[in-house]
């Protein structure tokens, strides 16, 4: 969490104002019809889940992945198929398959609302977890068993956050390591909630 955090409050504060007027909005909606934070409240949040998936396609928290092949297999991109064999080390490099331009318009662009309605149908090709967004982790897939939990608090934290506030700026630098440096440059308290 210490640099997942950071970098989904870079990438919602980078996307201005107009987002996080609609993220209020729908969080202090459902929060009032809910009657508080609930799980039921978090799940009718459409926009803030989608929120959170593009944050995770834009820059997954651990962008590689590697293990070495369990039985002979053929990895297929657009273009050709490639033979690995059983035993072979196999490297990924997440962002070329959460960024692909044959799957996202505009990849390199954090669009919001990128996986509500329709646009939901795209999270099987968003890989974060080791594995793809659609598929829940198992001890024989080596997808992260903490998931669920990272998309829960991700999506509390921009709950908590916009009950609190109407908006806010930020600058970013790229950390050493994994993550981000985030300054909050201006932050407004919420009007109405």
């Amino acid at each position: 969490m210490k640099a997942w955090f950071p970098t989904l409050i870079k990438w919602v504060g980078k996307a201005g104002d107009k987002l996080h007027g609609q993220l209020a909005n729908e969080i202090r909606t459902v929060v009032k019809e809910e009657g508080g934070v609930t799980l039921q409240a978090l799940d009718k949040m459409i926009l803030t889940k989608s929120v959170v998936f593009e944050a995770l396609r834009m820059e997954p928290p651990v962008p590689f992945q590697y293990g070495k092949a369990r039985d002979n297999i053929v990895v297929h991109s657009h273009d050709a198929a490639f033979e690995i064999k059983k035993g072979e080390m196999i490297f990924g490099y997440q962002p070329f398959a959460t960024k692909d331009p044959r799957i996202f318009d505009d990849p390199e662009e954090f669009v919001g609302h990128r996986f509500v309605g329709d646009g939901e149908k795209l999270l099987r090709y968003v890989y974060w977890s080791n594995g793809r967004e659609t598929e829940d982790p198992t001890a024989e897939n080596k997808q992260c068993p903490g998931k669920d939990l990272v998309l829960l608090l991700s999506r509390v934290l921009l709950v908590e956050f916009f009950l609190r506030y109407d908006t806010f700026t930020v600058e970013t630098a790229s950390a050493l390591a994994l993550g981000s440096t985030v300054t909050l440059t201006s932050l407004i308290k919420a009007k109405s909630t």
